[in-house]
């Protein structure tokens, strides 16, 4: 009891009245940075020593597996480490493999039964495809499984998937997905998503089951709720019925997941669901200074997707945010590593104090390039360097061969990338051919397509495969290193075979494909004579440089979707730019709107005592300048509320709308295109950059310009509206000095 009386010290009045909730459903409402992992496992700790609960009736479920890891550690400090063992504290998946260990044979599955990992479920879909005798370019194993994982996070079963089936894709799937789970059965496995639907299948057939672990668990809490989809929403409620003694802790400004079957809807309805809930507000945030919140909350109050609660600090007001217009990208890059300089000048500053986030991995490249070019140590947090990725090394392979044909470890890497019917058995015999007759494979593949050696369909492969590369070479020379990359990537059916994929890996992966030929762009401004050679000697330097990763005093660059949960004295956002952020693909529906909009909250809470926000004016998409306006969200910042800066920053967005900086004179677009970049229409009112009015939109920036006369039409940026494109004869645009 002691015990208890001592750690109630550390909770605030919000804390404590959460952690004294005895039975019944109960919902937190946490607010970034205001301590909600001490709540829970507080109130573990309270219904042990306080309500006299075994620990053994206790279930706390999470979400990674390093939550789990630090509430065991922090019930294991408070209560011991026994009572901390016999408490069942996991993720989903855990919890689920635990009861399908012990159940899975009413299922049919034997015991043992293996857990397949992502390249064994494609390897599963493949083997599907060829049973069915489908080309795997035209039905993307990676698009079959991803769709098959959101029917299972569903729980719609093959039948029922089958019965809801739109469009042709959608009918392949439906002729797929039985054929997978069959396969599945004969090898006595499952994947990652069949742990979730199994488990609650065997719950809603063996009642006997569900009630078993009803009694087992009369107390269950559960951390990020916001995140949960349908499969984990349905396995809780059923567990908790009829006590409900659930108690479940999360911030629908925090749900961020949407895109991987995270359903916000089963926080907002939490009281609809379980009635007689009560609600506790965390909102005292122990992170960031007062200016930091302030600004965060007058971003998010724009969403209606939300529970009210007004997260405040008790920290000093600290600094404003920032926000910084560049020019473009790249100066964009340089003035964060300008002003990380500055910053870490200060006494007790340091590289680690310091992330720097952005919307998609590909941003990351320029900002790679200016850590390295300042021998700032950086690490990436979530995923590769730029130029380890896997598409990233598949296109440098196709150059490096293009360049040098004796490059046989670049052909291996890329000459069944993306598939083409040229598979490992058929490259084995080239590299016998090749070493026999003292041929690069190149000229053993040249040698294969007209010799009859090799089945009719491997033969063609080749033959349109050497027919490929023989193209290639030819043009290498002839036109400049960009274009050249560019005609790489459309003659490989790299980008066509990602587009056909169509998941969210696959279009951030076409991203990073496209940020290459910006890298190529960057590196021949820089030389006067660039050659494709060149550019692959430059990233060689590049990609050899010593691993700043295994530093520990590194600069932390991540996607803003892997910050959640962490936070740094100094946080840079980049990218604030219509198009980015919010992401173009997420502009059509309000739902996505919204979730980029909580995206942002995510990032700007991460920050401490220090905030930047940055833009740049130009932004270089797949080799060529595209004028951005700057993002919505900035325009919900009361303009008390930041800092604007920027030489290009002609107007900012604030809580009223688009004004002028008066400070600030604007570039003119004609200075950041590309001199080779097509003209505007000769005759137009308007010009990339300009202001406009609309009578229903208001105002916005030109981003786009095309015909002319009669059938001009006026791509226009709103704030609060998206892109908007307007034939310009009927839209009446006014256009705002």
């Amino acid at each position: 009891m002691e015990s208890m009386k001592r750690t109630y010290q550390d909770l605030n009045e919000e804390q404590r009245e959460a952690v004294a909730h005895n039975a019944g459903p109960a919902l937190i409402l946490a607010g970034a940075g205001s301590g909600k992992t001490r709540v829970i496992t507080y109130r573990i700790i309270r219904l042990i020593e306080e309500l006299t609960v075994s620990p053994l009736r206790i279930l706390a479920v999470t979400f990674t597996n390093k939550a789990t890891q630090e509430m065991r550690d922090r019930v294991a400090n408070l209560a011991g480490f026994q009572q901390a063992r016999e408490v069942f504290i996991g993720t989903f998946h855990r919890f689920c493999l635990t009861i399908l260990k012990l159940h899975a044979d009413k299922l049919g599955y034997q015991p043992g039964f293996t857990i397949y990992d992502d390249p064994d479920q494609k390897a599963v879909i493949k083997e599907c495809l060829w049973d069915l005798k489908w080309d795997e370019k035209q039905v993307h194993p990676y698009a079959v499984h991803s769709h098959i994982s959101a029917a299972k996070n569903e729980l719609k079963s093959p039948k029922e998937y089958e019965e809801l089936v739109a469009g042709v894709f959608q009918e392949r799937v439906a002729q797929v997905y039985p054929r997978y789970q069959q396969k599945l059965r004969e090898n006595n496995a499952m994947d990652f998503d069949d742990l979730l639907f199994n488990a609650v299948l065997l719950m809603k057939q063996r009642p006997d089951i569900l009630e078993g672990y009803r009694r087992r668990f009369e107390y269950i809490q559960v951390d990020e709720y916001q995140d949960i989809n349908t499969a984990q929403y349905q396995l809780i409620a059923a567990v908790a019925h009829p006590l409900n003694n659930l108690y479940v802790v999360g911030d629908p400004d925090q749900s961020i997941y949407g895109w991987r079957g995270a359903d916000i809807r089963n926080i907002l309805r939490f009281e609809h669901d379980f009635p007689g809930a009560r609600i506790f507000k965390l909102q005292q945030n122990y992170r960031s200074t007062k200016s930091i919140i302030q600004a965060a909350q007058s971003v998010i109050r724009n969403n209606s997707q939300r529970k009210e609660k007004e997260l405040f600090s008790l920290r000093e007001m600290g600094e404003t945010p920032v926000y910084y217009q560049a020019e473009d990208d790249k100066a964009e890059a340089e003035f964060v590593v300008r002003t990380l300089y500055e910053r870490l000048a200060q006494p007790g500053r340091s590289y680690r104090h310091v992330a720097v986030l952005y919307r998609t991995n590909a941003q990351s490249r320029v900002l790679e390039d200016a850590c390295r070019r300042h021998n700032i140590p950086y690490i990436i947090v979530g995923g590769l360097k730029f130029y380890d990725r896997k598409e990233v090394k598949d296109l440098l392979a196709y150059l490096r061969v293009l360049v040098n044909p004796k490059d046989s470890v670049s052909l291996r890497r890329m000459i069944n990338t993306p598939i083409r019917g040229i598979g490992g058995g058929t490259v084995a015999k080239l590299e016998e051919n090749a070493k026999r007759q003292d041929l690069t494979m190149l000229e053993a593949a040249r040698q294969a397509s007209t010799s009859g050696e090799f089945p009719k369909k491997a033969t063609q492969a080749l033959a349109n495969f050497v027919a490929m590369m023989d193209g290639l070479i030819s043009e290498r020379d002839l036109i400049k290193p960009s274009e050249f990359v560019k005609h790489v990537l459309e003659r490989s059916g790299y980008l066509t075979d990602l587009a056909t994929e169509d998941t969210l890996e696959a279009k951030m992966r076409a991203e990073n494909l496209k940020e290459l030929v910006n890298s190529v762009v960057d590196y021949e401004k820089g030389n006067e004579k660039p050659t494709l050679e060149g550019y692959l000697d430059q990233v060689s330097l590049v990609a050899d440089v010593d691993k700043l990763e295994d530093k520990k005093n590194c600069v932390t660059l991540m996607t803003m979707h892997n910050a959640k949960g962490l936070e740094f004295p100094i946080v840079f956002i980049t990218g604030m730019e219509e198009g980015l952020f919010p992401h173009n693909n997420s502009m059509e529906e309000d739902d996505d709107v919204q979730e980029e909009r909580r995206l942002c909250y995510v990032g700007m809470t991460r920050a401490m005592d220090i905030l930047y926000l940055t833009g740049a004016a130009c932004r270089t998409v797949y080799g060529s300048p595209q004028w951005r306006a700057p993002s919505r969200f900035l325009s919900e910042i009361p303009k008390d509320m930041v800092q604007v800066t920027g030489k290009a920053a002609s107007i900012v967005a604030t809580q009223g709308g688009l004004y002028e900086v008066k400070d600030v004179k604007k570039k003119e677009f004609d200075e950041l295109k590309d001199p080779d970049w097509d003209d505007e229409p000769a005759v137009t009112p308007y010009h990339l950059g300009d202001t406009v009015k609309h009578k229903k939109f208001g105002k916005g920036m030109v981003i786009g310009v095309l015909g002319s006369g009669e059938d001009l039409k006026v791509t226009v940026s709103f704030p609060n509206h998206g892109k908007k494109q307007l034939l310009a004869k009927i839209a009446n645009l006014e256009k705002v000095e």
